[in-house]
């Protein structure tokens, strides 16, 4: 048998294979994993993923069927698609899913009680004790993602129409957000037809960038953010964590942003997702067969 870990986010998929005994065998990146964004999208990018990392390790896809699957994937916490899902003719011997945000908990704590808040692309947040999972959040960019990459720069986008039509101050992340797309918010609509929170989420570095140079409009988004992150960091206080790791593309820049009482709770992860998928990759193992 074959333990292979997936991290399936909004941007990419990461797998990780080894054997039961612990030797590494390879790992690969391939593109978004996000079921809400499309199932079969999600398919075909894992299995590529897991191949990937097979391949890494000299072995092939004719292995797949050896493998036992942890899947973390964003969107797994809805029901309908995760049953989509998991009936679309995955090529593995065994398979246990869980939404990206668990596994994630699992690699930062992998003793059963801890905390993690998510900020990348999207946004959740995970707290674990007694290895009882609760999860705030998480519902994706439609219904929440507050503070994520992918809302930064959708209400950036926004903010640069304003200035556009001169309902705000146009700043320098207005001007260049508009210069992006030549100045013309037609253009900007017809990018938001097609756009996945990993397009909105190209902006946020930019958003940042700009509040570090005084931007009014970017300070004020990112203030705007820091607040919506701390009330969901000060509601996994309250649900019993002790510690609380953050991880995602933005931790490191909310990180420094954060009020001393909050900053007092975080601590750095003991592992990573692919870790916490492995973890859950071992629950497939046969009863007397350990990792």
């Amino acid at each position: 048998m074959i333990l292979v870990g997936v991290d399936g986010g909004g941007t990419r998929c990461r797998a990780r294979a080894r054997w039961p005994d612990g030797t590494p065998i390879g790992e690969c990146v391939t593109g978004t994993a996000n079921i809400l964004a499309g199932v079969e999208t999600a398919r075909d990018n894992i299995v590529a993923a897991v191949e990937g990392a097979l391949i890494a390790g000299g072995l092939s896809g004719a292995d797949l069927g050896r493998c036992l699957v942890g899947l973390g994937l964003a969107g797994a916490n809805i029901p309908d698609l995760s049953e989509r899902f998991l009936a679309s003719d995955l090529p593995f011997a065994r398979t246990a899913l869980e939404m990206d945000a668990w596994i994630a908990c699992r690699g930062a704590h992998p003793d059963g009680n801890g905390a993690i808040a998510i900020l990348g692309t999207g946004t959740a947040y995970v707290v674990q004790t007694g290895g009882v999972f609760v999860t705030v959040g998480g519902w994706g960019f439609q219904l929440g993602d507050q503070g994520s990459g992918a809302w930064l720069g959708h209400m950036a986008m926004r903010q640069a129409v304003l200035a556009h039509d001169s309902l705000v101050p146009s700043t320098a992340l207005t001007d260049t957000l508009l210069a992006q797309f030549d100045g013309k918010p037609d253009r900007m609509v017809t990018f938001c037809k097609t756009a996945l929170p990993r397009d909105y989420g190209t902006f946020a570095p930019l958003v940042f960038e700009r509040a570090a140079a005084g931007d009014t409009i970017a300070s004020a988004l990112l203030a705007e953010a820091t607040r919506d992150i701390e009330v969901a960091l000060n509601r996994l206080v309250e649900l019993g964590a002790a510690r609380i790791s953050l991880l995602g593309g933005l931790a490191p820049l909310y990180a420094e942003r954060l009020s001393p009482g909050i900053a007092a709770h975080v601590a750095p992860p003991a592992g990573d997702a692919l870790d916490g998928a492995l973890i859950l990759a071992a629950t497939l193992l046969p009863a007397g067969v350990s990792a």
